[in-house]
């Protein structure tokens, strides 16, 4: 999946849930679903992994752009202000 896809559908997913933070795992889910295979099995599949391992390179830009606060210790994401801003501009220029 290219990057700026992975961008957009991560701004968009935290900025409908304002008020919540999400996980790696949940936001990968969300990207980009799986089969639910390793949810019977209780194992991470190398694909998954590499899933993770986009989604997390995208969340450490938009971190660095300051478009989400990423909490590497809860592993969690949520949405700033200005990557509010970012998805809904086109409501705040007309």
């Amino acid at each position: 999946m290219e990057t700026s896809s992975i961008t957009s559908k991560i701004l968009q997913i935290l900025s409908s849930r304002y008020d919540m933070s999400c996980s790696l795992e949940e936001l990968t889910q969300l990207i980009i679903p799986n089969d639910g295979s390793s949810i019977l099995s209780g194992e991470i599949t190398a694909t998954e992994k590499e899933n993770q391992a986009a989604v997390l390179e995208t969340l450490i830009q938009l971190d660095s752009q300051g478009l989400i606060f990423l909490d590497s210790d809860a592993d969690r994401s949520v949405i700033t202000t200005k990557g509010m801003l970012k998805v809904h501009n086109r409501i705040l220029c007309n």
